[in-house]
């Protein structure tokens, strides 16, 4: 199973944009088990929603150099988005579908201590804006998505992130089942496994540090296949997963 290397490319003219503010991976989470952990009902043209709810993953803080910082927690994931209307690029191959809103949260399934602090809301993050991208008739899709200039927001009972300017998630659904294609009427529903992870520029009792140079040279290549084919072949199509 191929990875889809495109993040959002409204990520990519973000990116540009932004201050030089270094950015470290500060905590990810990846699924407790193969079974399916994310729910995608989309409607003809692409809009609909991505849930996932009380699904139990494996969270935990990073170091700058990417190891974990302490414990791997069990958490319950529950997560909330809207995708609008599907665009078409890349001779059709590529469905770039805009999040308009959305809500993940990771809560510990008892109370926890870590970095001085007690509590059970390991991560709480509102979002909005970019894209979720699909290769059509695979098995993979991705969401990038910082700020400024869209909107990124952590709120935990672990970490302060009152001095941050700029912050970042990442994530990416693995097999997705049916299969990435055209919509042919009714509604359609997708199951898959959702994995991934967040940043910030500062953050109080965690360690600075910079991403892996490799990371950042995937996900930018990304950006640059997404924003060439955006720019000259944007189409109108009506396009869901499944």
């Amino acid at each position: 199973m191929n990875k889809l290397a495109v993040f959002g490319v409204g990520t990519a003219l973000l990116l540009a944009a932004a201050p030089a503010s270094a950015i470290t991976t500060f905590a990810d989470f990846s699924p407790a088990s193969n079974a399916p952990n994310i729910l995608y009902v989309g409607a003809d043209d692409g809009s609909g929603t991505l849930s996932s709810i009380d699904q139990l993953v494996h969270f935990a803080f990073l170091n700058p150099d990417g190891s974990v910082s302490g414990t791997t927690f069990d958490a319950m994931m529950n997560l909330t988005a809207t995708t609008g209307a599907a665009t078409l690029v890349g001779g059709g191959s590529l469905a770039l579908l805009p999040i308009s809103a959305g809500t993940v949260t990771f809560t510990s399934t008892a109370p926890v201590t870590w970095g001085g602090h007690t509590g059970t809301n390991l991560l709480t993050v509102n979002f909005s804006g970019g894209f979720l991208s699909a290769i059509l008739g695979g098995s993979t899709a991705s969401y990038g998505n910082s700020t400024p200039p869209f909107s990124v927001n952590f709120t935990s009972d672990f970490l302060d992130f009152s001095s941050s300017t700029a912050r970042d998630l990442a994530l990416a659904i693995d097999a997705i089942n049916p299969s990435v294609g055209f919509a042919f009427g009714g509604n359609r529903v997708n199951l898959g496994t959702v994995s991934g992870n967040f940043g910030a520029d500062a953050t109080a009792g965690n360690p600075q540090g910079v991403p892996e140079p490799a990371s950042w040279a995937l996900m930018f290549a990304g950006f640059g296949l997404a924003g060439s084919v955006l720019r000259s072949q944007r189409r109108r199509a009506e396009v869901t997963f499944g």
